[in-house]
């Protein structure tokens, strides 16, 4: 899918592309979503620019983060995309080139959206086309802040779970644990290579007049770095508090087993001893042989219970 944008009385205006035609010298941004050969083709012949495909956008060196060659200047950014199943990072490219901007992606992504509807109400965020991506990447780190905050929201019932709760929500306590360390491991990620390559988008002479608000969100990735720092260590603390609680849990039945063998044990033994086939056994000719053998072995079977009850190990 093909998007461009121009800009009017200082708002962006959208034009869905629908055809060669559409492509007018005006165009500011020009956004593709898992683009087909034709679009390809198109921005080739209307503006001379030459596309990356979505497969080379998952380099990881630094080097291939952010670059310039004949086609402009080049930035790749992970962008967090969240969902009720699955949590990614999409490869999003950027790509400056004769005063336009080209985004390319895979994925249908909310900061683009916010970004859009933010550039309504703010003109300065689309004055150019540097300015329209460091405003994408405020945000992109805006709705890292959000994910963040999300993350300590849903932290707290679950630290309430553990310390609170039966054994048996442990198992989907320990399922929330894991999807929120997913998430942050995966944003994390996302703010380590995004910030060397902000780094060096601040350095760059197309960059001169952002450098202020670009430094702003580099400070805004270091605090979120250190907070999702501080989220995996709870996370991480909370997660061995899960396990310990388990582990009691268990323990706790195999105690229950263990009292349980110790207190059959001597009713067994006397029940063994008086059910040998032996003929000179005097105690087989008593009267009241029977149920003096029960009450025996229910008061060898209470005795370990009371003893093990005052040491308080029942």
């Amino acid at each position: 899918m093909l998007t461009a944008y121009t800009t009017a009385n200082g708002t962006l205006n959208k034009v869905h592309v629908t055809q060669r035609s559409d492509l007018t010298p005006e165009m500011l941004w020009l956004d593709l979503v898992y683009p087909t050969e034709q679009d390809r083709q198109w921005i080739r012949q209307a503006y001379g620019q030459e596309l990356q495909f979505i497969e080379e956008l998952g380099e990881i060196e630094a080097s291939e983060r952010f670059y310039r060659d004949e086609h402009g200047l080049h930035l790749h950014l992970y962008f967090l995309l969240t969902g009720d199943q699955i949590t990614r990072n999409v490869d999003v490219g950027f790509t400056i080139s004769n005063g336009r901007l080209y985004t390319l992606r895979s994925d249908e992504l909310p900061e683009f959206r916010s970004f859009y509807s933010q550039a309504a109400k703010n003109p300065e965020l689309c004055d150019s086309a540097m300015a329209i991506l460091v405003g994408i990447i405020a945000a992109r780190e805006g709705m890292m802040a959000d994910t963040y905050e999300r993350l300590e929201s849903e932290l707290e019932p679950v630290s309430l779970s553990i310390f609170r709760s039966k054994s048996q929500t442990m198992p989907r306590v320990l399922e929330s644990l894991a999807r929120i360390e997913d998430i942050n491991g995966k944003a994390r990620l996302g703010l380590l290579e995004n910030r060397r390559a902000y780094s060096s988008l601040a350095r760059s002479s197309e960059a001169a007049g952002q450098t202020e608000t670009i430094n702003e969100i580099l400070l805004d990735v270091d605090s979120l770095m250190t907070y999702s720092s501080f989220l995996a260590e709870r996370a991480k603390f909370l997660m061995d508090a899960a396990l310990g609680m388990i582990n009691i849990a268990q323990n706790r039945r195999l105690n229950i087993f263990t009292v349980l063998s110790v207190i059959l044990m001597p009713p067994t033994l006397i029940a063994s001893v008086y059910g040998m086939n032996f003929r000179h056994m005097p105690e087989l000719e008593w009267y009241y042989g029977y149920p003096l053998a029960l009450v025996l072995m229910l008061v060898v079977a209470v005795g370990p219970i009371l003893y093990l009850k005052r040491k308080n190990w029942l």
